[in-house]
């Protein structure tokens, strides 16, 4: 770990990544911390060479990196209560892991020959889902079930489907999207899973692009964007919809636990440049503030991505290098508020 300014905003930056292979932090959508905060958790592509990828933790305050997971594994993401993380093996095997002692744990499996098109999200009741390519091609909605060995597919669909989140307080709720890698006519949608009934969530009106949407921790309402700089925040049925903040060329919102605060991205896209970076957003009065800059994203995956930790005092996101290839780093609040 090393310690530097930001040469824009001021700020103090702790770097945990050095490359040249990318290490990448969790995706916004999921939590990225522990539940005490200690370890924080990313991505690392292997090392030309080696076989050195999988999911590892770093400790926030020593930096010391310990592999979790090794590359058999995909889709790790962690529970939002519990010391728990979910991830598959050979695409089809759903373990757990002890965030402890990183012992895993096989829970069940999903249907042979398929695999998971995003990470996989969990419930307060344990109920774990996953949106899925099925291996007949057609796309499907998942569940896998406490003390079931065998996940359900609950919904199936022509179009492909990413992005699924269960609702974090409520197993009978999953919000999915139609993928297009791009613009969608109606990208977001919610499942009832005991009904088999799918719906749209924001029900999108011609020219509006919607994209980037995340849970709020206690699942009472979503944040999402509508391009090319508004952040959105929907209540949990997707009847009441206010704007939260506008700023120029945001892409990935993230609520703090106690839904005060929002971190976003400012990302270069759409034709338009701008200084790369992080921006801290006060719900209440809309106020917008880069706070970290960073390098051009070479992909998606090296985009920043940002996301608090538990307690809200920090902020994890990925920063490109000079190949634009994710670093992970953090950011401490408390700096930053001193001068808000």
């Amino acid at each position: 770990m090393k310690r530097y300014i930001d040469p824009i905003t001021g700020y103090e930056i702790r770097q945990y990544t050095f490359g040249p292979e990318r290490n990448a932090k969790l995706y916004f959508t999921s939590e990225n911390f522990s539940p005490d905060d200690k370890f924080f958790y990313f991505n690392r592509q292997s090392t030309e060479g080696k076989r050195d990828g999988g999911c590892y933790r770093a400790n926030v305050e020593t930096g010391e990196l310990e592999r979790v997971t090794d590359e058999t594994y995909r889709g790790f993401a962690m529970d939002r209560v519990k010391n728990l993380g979910y991830t598959c093996k050979n695409e089809t095997e759903v373990y757990a892991v002890d965030l402890t002692t990183n012992e895993k744990r096989k829970l069940g499996d999903l249907p042979a020959g398929g695999s998971i098109t995003g990470h996989l999200t969990a419930a307060d009741t344990g109920r774990i889902a996953c949106s899925y390519h099925l291996a007949n091609k057609i796309y499907a909605l998942c569940v896998l079930d406490p003390g079931k060995t065998e996940a359900e597919v609950v919904y199936q669909s022509d179009y492909r489907l990413g992005h699924a989140q269960i609702c974090p307080t409520d197993e009978n709720l999953i919000f999915y999207i139609h993928e297009t890698e791009g613009d969608a006519f109606q990208r977001t949608w919610m499942c009832d899973v005991k009904e088999r009934y799918v719906r749209p969530y924001y029900v999108e009106h011609p020219n509006e692009w919607i994209t980037h949407e995340v849970w709020a921790a206690d699942g009472s309402e979503m944040a999402f964007m509508k391009l090319p700089g508004r952040v959105m925040i929907g209540d949990k049925d997707g009847r009441h919809f206010d704007q939260a903040a506008e700023s120029e060329q945001l892409l990935h919102p993230c609520l703090s636990r106690d839904r005060r605060w929002i971190c976003a991205d400012r990302i270069s896209y759409l034709g338009v440049d701008v200084q790369e970076g992080v921006v801290l957003i006060e719900r209440a009065t809309g106020k917008t503030k880069l706070i970290a800059t960073t390098g051009r994203c070479k992909t998606g995956a090296d985009h920043q991505h940002p996301s608090f930790n538990r307690a809200g005092n920090q902020i994890l996101f990925s920063n490109p290098n000079e190949n634009g290839i994710a670093q992970v780093c953090v950011i401490d609040l408390d700096q930053v508020m001193r001068d808000w």
